[in-house]
């Protein structure tokens, strides 16, 4: 589960409020920069979005994909 994921990562480095990764986006390609920081309920990221691979890995969006595909995914209800 994502949560979990994000969980360990901060567990693993106590001291630091905000992690920085740097990933390539799934869909483009290019280098995608998503700051992450603890929320109330959860986490928020900036940059872009993460999204669970396989059991133990993440996969990574730039904004711009994630937009398309959320747009993408709105069409197809209505």
């Amino acid at each position: 589960m994502m949560l979990e994921i994000l969980k360990k990562m901060f567990e693993a480095k106590p001291e630091i409020s905000t992690i920085a990764l740097k990933k390539i986006c799934s869909d483009c390609g290019c280098e995608v920069n998503i700051d992450i920081t603890p929320a109330s309920g959860g986490y928020g990221l900036q940059g872009g979005a993460l999204f669970e691979c396989s059991t133990d890995d993440y996969c990574a969006k730039c904004a711009a994909c994630y937009k398309a595909n959320q747009n993408n995914n709105r069409k197809k209800v209505k």
